[in-house]
């Protein structure tokens, strides 16, 4: 999956440049009610860093530097970008220890950023909590081909999503199922007998309004 069509455009960001003063940074992300916000260069096309209004607030009040220095030496995370053509799996990895990230078009120009809150909606998104539905919580031995005898299963059903827990266990392995919100509660019900039939233990059911 590409985040191409998951993140923030850049005509909404809120963002500063590189040729700002402390000051003129400290006012803007305090405006903006950001404690960290995108810099880009003058031009407004390539991406910085990130500008923290902690970084800010120490620069002027614990080292007493001058409010008319430019932000530059406060600068961090000038790598906390990714591309708009790379997958959802590295921005998952990239983004865990920062507020966001910038993504960037294949010209390295700043395009966006990709927030937390975008990264929920993905996972809500496979979780079928848009769409409604039924969730399966299902637990089975950890065995070869356990996602593909489940999936033989219930091939006569459209799944909606599906997500494995438990990854690198040797016994047991957990299996989130997501199935439409057109079926039956009898359908499913069949669904589950036909499921704990061949030793795949449905542990929760829950139903996504």
């Amino acid at each position: 999956m590409k985040i191409r069509y998951n993140f923030v455009p850049r005509d909404d960001v809120k963002y500063c440049d590189d040729t700002f003063t402390v000051k003129q940074a400290y006012d803007f992300l305090k405006e903006t009610g950001y404690r960290s916000i995108p810099v880009l260069n003058e031009e407004g096309t390539k991406f910085v860093g990130l500008i923290y209004k902690v970084h800010l607030l120490d620069f002027l009040y614990e080292q007493k530097g001058s409010p008319e220095d430019r932000i530059t030496a406060l600068i961090q995370n000038k790598d906390a970008f990714i591309y708009e053509q790379d997958s959802f799996y590295k921005t998952f990895l990239t983004i865990r220890r920062l507020p966001f990230i910038a993504v960037l078009n294949e010209e390295d120009e700043f395009i966006g950023i990709m927030t937390h809150s975008n990264v929920m909606d993905v996972l809500e998104d496979s979780f079928a909590m848009k769409t409604g539905g039924y969730t399966l919580t299902i637990a089975t031995i950890e065995h070869k081909g356990a996602i593909k005898d489940l999936v033989s299963l219930i091939k006569d059903v459209n799944i909606d999503g599906l997500l494995t827990l438990d990854s690198g266990e040797k016994y047991l392995r957990r299996i989130i199922l997501n199935l439409p919100k057109d079926l039956t509660k009898e359908k499913v019900n069949k669904i589950v007998s036909k499921l704990e039939e061949k030793e795949f233990r449905v542990t929760h059911i829950e139903q996504i309004n």
